[in-house]
This record gives C-alpha cells, sequence and structure tokens, in this order.
C-alpha cells in the first residue's frame, strides 16, 4: 500500500487565554465597583481565588453584565447564570473552615454581590415578559 500518514495531534490552548482574559475583566469590574478597593492581580491570586474569579467572570457574563470579549452586545442566561451561583454556594458550603481569611471573604463578597444581580435580572426579565411592549433586547444591565 502507500504511504501511511500519521495521525495528527490538535490542542487545543484557547481556553487558556480565555481564563486570563476572564480574570482580567473580574479585576476590572472590581476596580470600578463601588467598594473602592484595588483589583487582586492575578499574580497575587491563590489557585482558589483564580477559581472563584473564574466563576464571577462567567456569571456576570451569564447576567448580561460583562460583555464577552471582542462582543458589543450582551447576552442574559439566567439558568447559566443560577448554576454558577449555585456552584459558588456549594464551594462556600464545601470549603468552610478550610479557607484563609482573604479566600473565604472574597467567596462571600462574589456569592453576595452575585446573588443580588441575578435576582434584579430575574426580575427583569420576569417584567419583560409580562410587558408585551418590551423586547428582550431592551433589558439594561441591573446596577451592581
Amino acid at each position: 500500500m502507500g504511504s501511511e500518514e500519521e495521525p495528527k495531534i490538535i490542542i487545543d490552548e484557547g481556553w487558556k487565554s480565555q481564563v486570563e482574559k476572564e480574570k482580567e475583566q473580574q479585576v476590572l469590574a472590581e476596580d470600578t465597583s463601588d467598594s473602592g478597593e484595588e483589583g487582586i492581580s492575578p499574580d497575587d491570586m491563590s489557585v482558589f481565588e483564580a477559581l472563584i474569579s473564574t466563576l464571577a467572570a462567567q456569571t456576570m457574563m451569564a447576567l448580561g453584565v460583562i460583555a464577552p470579549e471582542g462582543q458589543d452586545q450582551v447576552y442574559v442566561d439566567l439558568a447559566y447564570a443560577r448554576h454558577l451561583v449555585d456552584t459558588l454556594m456549594m464551594l462556600q458550603d464545601k470549603t468552610q473552615g478550610n479557607l484563609s481569611e482573604e479566600e473565604g471573604a472574597m467567596l462571600e463578597q462574589a456569592v453576595s454581590e452575585l446573588q443580588q444581580v441575578y435576582v434584579a435580572r430575574a426580575q427583569q426579565s420576569q417584567d419583560a415578559a409580562l410587558d408585551p411592549n418590551q423586547s428582550p433586547a431592551d433589558l439594561s444591565p441591573p446596577q451592581a
């Protein structure tokens, strides 16, 4: 037979850059929040804090507060946002007593703020569903 070609192995490393972008977006979001605290640089984060930051950034995107990189429009996926908030709450329960003071405070703050934004966004969606004159595109990001 003819020469056999070796199968090519393709490694998708795009997820690494996506995680870095999400971390940067979360740091930006924290810098512009009302708390007045400075953002945490990725170099100063523990692995656990990076996980919390990534999940929080994904939740903010699912709630339509942060637009995905390179896009002007946001989308709202309440089911996914709820899943992410529930995941953070589960992490909070499972890690209770095993986190540093900073990690615990970061997780507590993230869960609290994301719950508030989720409730506001869910109310906006419900109001939009009841108002025949309002389209889902009319939803403005909730004020965090």
